[in-house]
């Protein structure tokens, strides 16, 4: 590997800390989404989630719009299953964000934001697209664990099988980088 990765092999100072972000984001809203109603930890989960959610949507917008780096040189196989991943990664934030929102809405009530104020439901109570959106936001937000799991397995094997710079670009910010 060379010393300076070309900018379609690295990341910006931008990037790097908007992924650590949301990884954090994503991990914290993991942990408190089955707190109990009225609890810190489910007002965290609702109000935090809807205020992480904008971010979300702006991670997956702004990784989408600077692109993907370059497929390192490896099995086709990794290839195909890093580029699932990284796609599976960006859709399962899409879709729970988004359902998110849509849960205290689809019952009609107003999405609270941590008591200080609230955003009124676009639409009345629809008990049968309410159980649904619930489903998938569980669905979805558990998709979370086999793709992390298959992330940092992907990032190990690059640091410690491979030894090809892959899993340390995320640790050294690239001006120009995506």
């Amino acid at each position: 590997m060379t010393q300076k990765q070309s900018a379609n092999e690295s990341y910006s100072p931008l990037s790097i800390v908007s992924h650590w972000l949301a990884a954090i984001l994503v991990i914290a809203l993991f942990f408190t989404h089955e707190g109990e109603r009225g609890s810190a930890s489910a007002i965290f989960h609702v109000s935090g989630g809807a205020i992480a959610g904008l971010f979300l949507l702006w991670r997956v917008w702004h990784r989408v719009r600077r692109g993907m780096t370059a497929s390192p040189k490896q099995a086709a196989v990794f290839n195909i299953a890093s580029k699932i991943v990284m796609w599976g990664f960006l859709t399962a934030i899409v879709v729970v964000v988004l359902t998110g929102y849509f849960l205290p809405w689809s019952r009609g009530a107003p999405l609270d934001m941590f008591g200080l104020f609230s955003i009124p439901s676009p639409m009345g109570a629809n008990r049968p697209f309410h159980e649904f959106v619930e489903e998938v936001h569980d669905i979805a937000g558990h998709l979370f664990v086999p793709l992390l799991v298959l992330h940092i397995l992907g990032a190990a094997k690059h640091a410690f099988i491979n030894r090809d710079g892959i899993a340390s670009r995320m640790f050294r910010p690239q001006r120009g980088g995506l």
